[in-house]
């Protein structure tokens, strides 16, 4: 009997609390890593060119199309511009969602990694995020 009097007055006072999201923000840092030559012997170290990039962070997923570019103008969500360190280390604020990292080539946009249902890869900010690598192997050959 006392514990059913203490169960429904724990429940009546500690009623859930919804927290909106809308006007919350995260942190995302990454890296976007630069290879270029043969990459086909896995033996061998890999030299990494290091060098700044423009990023675009699109809203959403996006399908590939077998290819790991995409027209600028074929994006139909908002994005936000992001320019990487001269090493390609980047950081920028988002609000919560799931977002498509691209490196930005002239009207291009590129990502070689893709979610295997054919959609480029995505990531969820629901949280910081402090390692996403992007790869970029335009001058790699496999």
């Amino acid at each position: 009997m006392i514990d059913s009097f203490l169960l429904t007055l724990f429940l009546i006072t500690k009623q859930p609390v919804f927290i909106s999201m809308e006007n919350k923000t995260f942190i995302v840092k990454g890296l976007v890593q630069n290879y270029s030559g043969n990459q086909m012997d896995f033996n061998k170290v890999k030299p990494i060119v290091k060098k700044s990039y423009k990023l675009l962070a699109v809203e959403g997923v996006h399908a590939h199309q077998g290819k790991p570019e995409l027209e600028l103008n074929a994006l139909d969500s908002n994005y936000e511009i992001i320019k990487t360190k001269k090493n390609g280390e980047f950081q920028i604020v988002l609000k919560p969602g799931i977002y498509t990292f691209f490196i930005l080539k002239d009207d291009k946009v590129y990502l070689n990694h893709f979610d295997g249902v054919g959609n480029y890869s995505h990531i969820k900010v629901k949280d910081n995020i402090e390692n996403i690598i992007i790869r970029d192997y335009q001058n790699a050959y496999f």
